[in-house]
């Protein structure tokens, strides 16, 4: 033996000189069968490796890698070297790369992205838990596997190329795929993908973690919309439009600004707004402390004169509204309207407002306008003939929230909804109560109005009363509940029928196709009923068949499904295995034992049960159910088989 050895096991030179190689390097004497075990296997191979434990000369036991080969002198066997290396270091090593991996994969499972590996011609090595979640699979049915169905057809040619561009000096690339669900559904998701090369540089596999960005990817193109609509809108726009900054310089207008004061964007551009409007007029200071309460972070809106480039007067209507930015900067728009032709027609319409009033109370649906503080403001006749008041006054001096609604919540989040907008259409549907206490539904076309601060002024509606269309669809819905009752339960039993049945068992069968869950079936033909009935007399049969059905509902689970399969047949499919469908089916054939049926006695059965395996339909689980049924008849019946 060499000092190495002799270092190992924990001895001198001389100690074991001459001794037992077995006894030397154990003491166990499992160990020691198992050395001369090894030494069997060494003299009929010629050689052997292997990895176990050895113990040193203080029994303490470590893990070594034992080598033996024959010597050889003159051509004739004369012994064997055996090299014994101490690899307790190595097997800590790989006990911690283990743990170490261990605990990488349930890093990689608990990530929100997802993380995919796989070779170039997209082939997975590995998924995380949250790849097979998002795309409703298991780890076996990601790995090993192709996942070329999850990226839109289109995109497959340059989802390839993207990946062959990864390389040594590149390895690292990002970019967006459109992915395909199982339900068909496009989602947009961003992955990181890194290429993993062999010394040659070639490319082997690729790690890749993704994101859904689907929604992000929605916004953005939300955005993008946004900002091209609010350029078309601020270019297309009938009022003129200013873009102003806190001291009144122009620094975007529009063409119809351009056009109501008579100038060339040119002449706008980089002049402040006041003096464009109204420079060496009376109304100037006016036009200042308009745009002095904007540049405060203050919208304001007036009527004012103002005047064109060549001095003529106009009247318009002005908006300022100010845009206040994160660092605090304020810039504003100035809106301007032309409103010298709509003063002209205020005055026509002043005329024409008692014409428009003979309409208002005419009208056959109701109008009312009210405060945002819950009180009547303003009704025709048909709305307060709705509401069942006798006049307008004494309809003004009801409070809403609690003698018109309902329930005040069916109309409080309609208050709170687009604050900052100028006014809201809406259209619901909701119930009032009469002045009698009668209740009725409505269809309500609703504005609210709002001032330049985003206050409600007043609110606006147009009432229709649809009590009998409501009350006719509530018995719409009854009908329809009574019909599918009608089309999937068989009369005498009260259970499903058979062709209900076929389309759950359908259902359930893609659910443990898919998702592996367990799927019985439990088949019951009656195997005296027939006497019974001869006996008795058919309405006792028929009376006996409820009964028998109801015994099967009330001792069954709410995820199991009974029906009646035949004359004298019932069938159940359970979420259940073949042990579990075998003892409800025992508890059943008990049951069944335990009813009298009028002084007859016991109506037993015979029960098949059947499980699903894959690749099974319809037709094949039921099947089997039948043949295990029939087993139990040819023995006499009253008994549970199964196939």
């Amino acid at each position: 033996m060499n000092d190495e050895f002799c270092r190992i096991f924990g001895y001198e030179r001389m100690e074991i000189l001459g001794k037992d190689l077995d006894e030397v390097v154990s003491r166990d004497p499992l160990l020691i069968e198992e050395g001369r075990g090894l030494f069997s296997e060494f003299t009929s191979r010629g050689s052997v490796s292997v990895e176990t434990e050895r113990q040193r000369s203080d029994g303490s036991r470590f893990p070594v890698s034992i080598t033996s080969f024959p010597v050889s002198a003159n051509g004739s066997y004369c012994g064997f070297f055996t090299i014994y290396r101490d690899i307790t270091e190595r097997r800590r090593y790989e006990r911690e790369i283990t743990s170490r991996e261990e605990r990488m994969k349930e890093i990689l499972d608990s990530l929100p992205e997802l993380v995919l590996r796989f070779t170039p011609d997209l082939v997975a090595s590995y998924a995380n838990r949250t790849y097979c979640e998002y795309h409703g699979i298991t780890y076996k049915e990601a790995v090993g596997k192709s996942f070329e169905n999850h990226i839109l057809p289109d995109d497959i040619p340059a989802v390839f190329d993207k990946l062959m561009s990864l390389t040594k000096e590149n390895p690292v690339i990002t970019g967006v795929e459109r992915n395909v669900m199982a339900d068909g559904e496009i989602r947009w998701l961003e992955w990181t993908d890194r290429g993993i090369f062999d010394q040659n540089g070639k490319l082997t596999e690729i790690q890749s973690m993704g994101r859904d960005i689907t929604e992000r990817q929605r916004t953005e193109e939300a955005l993008a919309f946004e900002r091209e609509s609010l350029n078309a809108l601020f270019e297309n726009a009938m009022e003129g439009i200013v873009f102003c900054d806190h001291e009144g310089i122009v620094l975007k207008a529009n063409p119809a600004f351009c056009d109501m004061f008579d100038y060339s964007r040119e002449e706008v551009i980089g002049n402040l707004v006041d003096d464009l409007v109204a420079k060496g007029s009376e109304f100037m200071e006016e036009a200042r402390d308009l745009s002095a309460t904007t540049a405060r972070g203050k919208s304001i809106a007036a009527e004012a004169t103002r005047l064109k480039k060549d001095g003529t007067p106009i009247q318009v209507s002005f908006l300022g509204v100010p845009v206040i930015l994160s660092d605090g900067r304020i810039f504003g728009y100035g809106i301007y309207r032309d409103i010298t032709a709509q003063k002209t027609a205020e005055r026509a319409l002043r005329e024409s407002e008692a014409k428009y009033r003979d309409l208002f109370s005419t009208m056959p649906d109701g109008f009312y306008a009210s405060t945002p503080e819950g009180y009547f403001i303003d009704a025709n006749p048909a709305f307060i003939r709705m509401l069942g008041y006798d006049n307008l006054e004494e309809l003004r001096s009801v409070y809403i929230p609690t003698d018109i609604y309902v329930h005040e919540s069916e109309r409080i989040q309609m208050h709170n909804d687009n604050y900052n907008e100028e006014f809201v259409d809406r259209f619901e549907t909701y119930r009032l109560k009469r002045k009698d206490g009668k209740i009725i539904w409505v269809e309500d076309f609703a504005r609210y109005i709002k001032d330049g601060r985003g206050r409600v002024l007043f609110n606006q509606g147009i009432c229709r009363e649809i009590t009998d269309r409501v009350r006719a669809e509530d018995e719409l819905r009854r009908l329809n509940r009574e019909l599918f009752v009608a089309a999937t339960t068989d009369k005498m039993t009260d259970l499903f029928n058979r062709q209900h049945f076929d389309e759950v068992l359908q259902r359930e069968i893609d659910r443990s196709s898919r998702y592996g869950t367990p799927l019985s079936l439990i088949m019951i033909d009656l195997d005296n009923f027939k006497s019974l009935n001869d006996t008795k007399g058919h309405i006792a049969g028929d009376r006996a068949l409820s009964g028998i059905a109801r015994t099967i509902s009330e001792n069954i689970r709410s995820s199991d499904v009974a029906a009646r399969w035949g004359g004298d047949e019932f069938i159940l499919a359970t979420p259940a295995d073949t042990e579990q469908a075998l003892s409800l089916a025992r508890k059943l054939k008990g049951l069944l034992l335990g009813l009298d049926h009028e002084g007859y006695g016991p109506v037993t059965g015979s029960i098949g049960v059947s499980t699903f395996r894959e690749g099974d339909d319809i037709d094949s689980l039921t099947k089997r159910a039948d043949r295990a049924m029939y087993d139990v008849k040819k023995k006499g019946g009253n008994g549970v088989s199964s196939r």
